[in-house]
Parts: C-alpha cells; structure tokens; sequence
C-alpha cells in the first residue's frame, strides 16, 4: 500500500514535490480528461466562426489545449476559394458531395487531435462547419460513438447559433466580405453573392432537436447572441466551462482598452507591491490616459450599452493608486465630473464613465516578499529569485496570500467573462501581470506565453469576423507604473 507522508515546507518548495508528481498540478485542466469534439451548427453569418475562436482564446487561456478544424479553410486550401452561392446550392450533388467529404475529414483531424497521447489533462477539437441538415450531424454522432466506443473519454457537444436580429446580421454580413472567398470582388457584388448562399443552406436548414436528433445530444443553443440560452445534457467539468462562457458572450460590437496604472511612490524608490499613492508623474499620467480614451471614444465602435450603465465602464483594483486613477478617469477636466446623460429614453445621473473597484483587479500577490525592494528579494530570498525566474508560470510567492501566473489566471477569468457580457464599451487599468493576463485571452495567447508577454502602453481591442483585432498607443503625459513590479529579476525589464 501506499505510504501517505505530510510534510510541512514553504508553498514554493510543495510546487516542487508536487511538480515531480504526475499525479499532482495546480491546474484543473490539466487534473480531468475530458475529450470534446464541439461541433458548430448553424447558417453562415451567425456568429459561429466568432464563437468558436472565443472558445479557443478562452480554453487556451486557461491552460486546455484547444484548435479549430474549419471545413471552409480545408476548402479554400484545396483550391476552391471563391466558390459562389451555387457551389452550396443542396440541389448541386458533386458539390454538396464535396462539402460533407470535407466536412468528415476536419472531423477526423478534430478527433486524431483531441487523442494526442502526449497531450495531458483536458483537450477540445472545434469542427467549424455549418452542420445545419440532421443527415450531417447523424453521421458526425456516429462517427463519435465509434470512437467512443475505445476511448468513452471522447465527447460531442453540438454549439448552435441562431440569429434573427437585423441589426447583427447585418454587421455580421459586412463583416463576411473580409472572407478569403470575397478577396478582390466589388463589395456589393460580394454581399449579393452571400446573400443567395445564405438562402441555399436555409432552403435546407434543421435546427437542433430530441426529435430530429436524438433525445441524448448534448448540444448548446445561443439565440439572438446571448439573448436564449438552451443547453440540453451538459455534465461534467469542462462541458460546464464551455456553457458558462458561451453565457456571457455576444456579438454586438465594442471596444476594449487595457492600459498600465501610473507610476507610484513605491516605484521612485524601488519598493516592490505595498499600497502607495500614484507620483507625480503617475497623476499626470492618469490625466493623460483620461483624454486619450476621450479622443479614441469618438473613433471607435460600441453599441448603446446597457440601462445604468455609462459610456465607458472601468475595471481597476481597490489599491490607492487604482482609486485615484479611477476618479481622475471620471473628470472632464481637472476637477470637474463629467456630465449626466439619457440612456434610452430615460433620465439617470450616470457618469460618462463608471469605475468597478475589484480586488480581482489587485496585482500578483507576493505574499512575504511584498514590500521588498529588488535587492532585498536577492539578498533574503535568492533561492525565491531563481525559482521564480526558472518557472515563472507555476512558481507561487510564499507566505499568506502569495501567488502564481497560474492564480491570477483563475482569478481574472470572472473578469473575462464580464468583459465578454459587457455590451458598451470597457476600460481597464492595472499592472502589468494582470495586463498580460487580460490581454492573452483576447489576444488568443497559450497559457504558457502569458508571463512572458511584452507590456507596452495602451492596448485598444475591436471587434472583427473571428474575434478582436488590436493597436497600440502611447500615453505622452508623466509616466506609467516601472517595469519593477511584484517579482522583477534583477538584471531584467518587463520580468514582473
């Protein structure tokens, strides 16, 4: 039998014994092994190849490998890009034949990806295809229940998206002509073509139900981007993962801002965490920050936004410096609140600009190396020093309250998801680890490539066809927060 032996050590060195351990991770998703192939279901412009990519920046994110098998890009790369509408006319057999021939073959990718036997813990194989006749999805359950029947690990989840709303099908249908089939065509020529394909499939269109498909297929349905939801056989842990996030998203229009705090007091002397108030060149700062999102306000693309809720809402920590910064961000100018508006026909006082106060917003915690200078940490804890440098995604500070990338991750993905629900615009301010952990999620970004992420200035995030596309600006007043943030190493920048 095996022998149980507690030991008491710092939380670093657990994470080591734990590490030499294949029975032991901090991650869930490396823990359950869960199998999924999602596939897709619904007409083209629905919002699935968005949606999918939202499931692969969000699963990557948190560490459970996740790609997506596109029936459309296996098309193209075969030569067939540009096919007009009536290469997906049901009444065309040689090509109604092709795309279910395609169709299978992403399939079987998905599923020779998801049994990777190198691949710990949990995986997801999107099939990104329309699906949208019962005789399609019979044959990708058979197929399913044919693999399971050696590996009951592997499991089908259907992820419809149904949509009647004009205003998104038309943003969504403008979007569609940045596809590779419409590269060089005239616009309006383009969206005429994908007009009548959109008509082709709905001549043949079933939705998802227990009596075209069996009363045990687990499928998701999001109605109108998020205004339904519909689940039906949803169990487990990762299946209950992807129900949450496919909750909280939508397709509306919006733009995201992430940007560094100001500069602090503990940074002019080289003091790592504590509590200090913003420099100086940090309050300078934060007003500069506050007319760059003014004049970027005018340039970018939102939606009305939500009853109650101001133009722009703003996600930050509950720290001095935070609070500070958030109340700058709400003045006109210096002093002076920003005025009330009317939301919808009613009248509230509701700022141009809301701050949340979250202590999810808190940068890493470095438990008893907090409030340390660099040098300090390297004379005290040089053991600390290397181990965080060599492992700087696992590596959890010690002492009360001290973390790992892997905590913040966990405890920023309710941000995420907010950020995902939230219809008008967002603005959010911290330091740089929980930038980085923010910014990897819309920026698609491994588990893996999130300490390591460069942080410069004011990252703005807009929505296009497959998620968010990205700049970057520059504040010109005072200074942000020093790259000397909780964990620096010595001898380095950017390392916090």
């Amino acid at each position: 039998y095996p022998l149980l032996i507690l030991i008491t050590i710092s939380q670093y060195h657990l994470f080591n014994f734990t590490k030499m351990n294949s029975c032991s991770s901090s991650n869930p998703f490396h823990v359950f092994n869960d199998k999924v192939i999602i596939a897709m279901v619904g007409l083209p412009a629905r919002g699935k190849s968005y949606l999918s990519q939202t499931i692969v920046r969000y699963m990557n994110y948190c560490g459970c490998p996740t790609s997506i098998f596109n029936a459309g890009n296996l098309r193209r790369r075969d030569g067939m890009a540009g096919r007009d509408a009536a290469f997906f006319d049901a009444s065309n057999k040689d090509a109604k034949n092709i795309r279910e021939m395609l169709a299978m073959e992403c399939l079987e990718a998905a599923i020779q990806w998801v049994q990777d036997p190198s691949r710990r813990g949990c995986s997801i194989g999107i099939l990104d295809a329309t699906n949208t006749t019962a005789e399609r999805r019979k044959k990708v359950i058979d197929r399913i229940n044919e693999v399971a029947e050696s590996d009951p690990g592997v499991k089908l989840l259907f992820v419809e998206s149904i949509t009647d709303d004009t205003a998104i099908l038309e943003n969504n249908f403008r979007m569609k002509l940045s596809n590779k089939d419409y590269a060089d065509s005239d616009a309006e020529a383009a969206l005429l073509d994908f007009r009548k394909r959109v008509e082709a499939y709905e001549a043949v269109y079933e939705t998802i139900s227990e009596d075209v498909d069996g009363n045990n297929t687990r499928y998701i349905k999001l109605i109108n981007a998020g205004e339904k939801l519909i689940t039906k056989n949803i169990e487990g842990f990762l299946l209950r993962r992807v129900q949450r996030l496919l909750g909280s998203v939508h397709l509306y229009p919006r733009t995201i801002w992430i940007a560094l705090v100001g500069e602090n007091e503990n940074d002019l002397k080289g003091v790592l965490g504590g509590d200090p108030c913003l420099s100086e060149a940090g309050l300078e700062y934060a007003e500069g920050l506050r007319d760059l999102i003014s004049e970027r306000e005018k340039e970018c693309q939102t939606t009305y936004g939500e009853p109650g809720v101001g133009k722009v809402v703003i996600y930050t920590g509950t720290s001095q410096k935070y609070i500070r910064t958030g109340q700058i961000l709400c003045e006109k100018k210096k002093g002076q609140r920003a005025l009330a508006q009317s939301v919808m026909g009613f009248s509230f006082y509701i700022p141009e600009r809301q701050v949340l106060n979250l202590g999810t917003m808190n940068d890493i915690n470095a438990g008893q190396l907090d409030s340390l200078s660099e040098h300090e940490r390297e004379v005290r804890y040089p053991e600390e020093v290397q181990a965080r440098k060599l492992d700087k995604l696992n590596y959890r500070y010690p002492g009360t309250g001290g973390e790992s990338y892997q905590d913040l991750i966990s405890r920023c993905g309710d941000v995420v998801c907010m950020l995902e629900q939230s219809r008008g615009n967002s603005l959010i301010v911290c330091d740089r680890a929980v930038f980085r952990v923010v910014a990897a999620y819309f920026l698609g970004k491994t588990i893996e490539e999130i300490p390591h992420m460069e942080v410069n200035g004011v990252l703005e995030l807009s929505r296009n066809e497959d998620g968010f596309y990205s700049k970057e600006f520059e504040v010109t007043a005072g200074r942000a927060t020093t790259s000397h943030g909780a964990g620096t190493v010595l001898g380095t920048i950017s390392e916090d």
